[in-house]
């Protein structure tokens, strides 16, 4: 049997941790540029869950995510026509992400979820009731700073590469390492406790 490959999508991989993602076709991305609807439509279809995901990573469980999401979006579709290709779509809307959160954050410290990586882990010690682990898990994220959490985040939860993120956020690669190296030394001694959960 069969199946009809989507042609609005390409399977480019692998991507941080070994897996292929599904990333806007060139074709669709030029549709959107010259101002199709329909194909921007089609383009939400497969990055907005991505960019929601993101977002409530970056920022916790609060009553604006859905317009953080939106917000993103709608910055995505103006500034279409200066998408160039010089980088894959999806790291230039990791980009446009992370400046509308970090907007958002100017008048709001967040509080932030927890990271994929240790998303299990947490998840059993929570079931056998020990609901401390998460809470200290979630203060420590929340006491990071903006850009610490951001790399943090396109990291452990997005799985993108040092060079990937340093597109979406615009420095250079040794200041993403920098950044991650600080923040998983800042997790680890809020966590000193409990350190043996995690792993590096």
């Amino acid at each position: 049997m069969t199946t009809d490959r989507d042609p609005s999508v390409e399977r480019v991989g692998p991507a941080g941790r070994d897996r292929e993602v599904d990333e806007p076709s060139a074709e669709l991305i030029a549709r959107c540029r010259g101002g199709d609807r329909q194909a921007f439509d089609r383009l939400v279809d497969i990055v907005g869950p991505r960019v929601r995901r993101l977002v409530g990573r970056l920022v916790g469980p609060r009553s604006d995510l859905d317009d953080l999401v939106q917000e993103t979006l709608v910055r995505a579709w103006k500034n279409l026509p200066r998408f160039r290709g010089e980088s894959r779509f999806t790291t230039w809307l990791y980009r446009i992400t992370v400046n509308v959160v970090r907007n958002a954050s100017r008048s709001r410290r967040p509080t932030v979820s927890l990271s994929a990586r240790h998303e299990a882990t947490l998840t059993a010690r929570a079931e056998a009731g020990d609901d401390s682990l998460l809470a200290a898990y979630d203060e420590a994220l929340a006491r990071l700073s903006d850009d610490l959490r951001a790399v943090f985040v396109l990291h452990e939860s997005e799985g993108l590469s040092y060079r990937d993120i340093a597109t979406a956020l615009g420095c250079p690669i040794g200041t993403v390492m920098s950044r991650l190296h600080r923040a998983r030394r800042a997790l680890f001694e809020s966590l000193r406790v409990r350190i043996e959960d995690f792993s590096p």
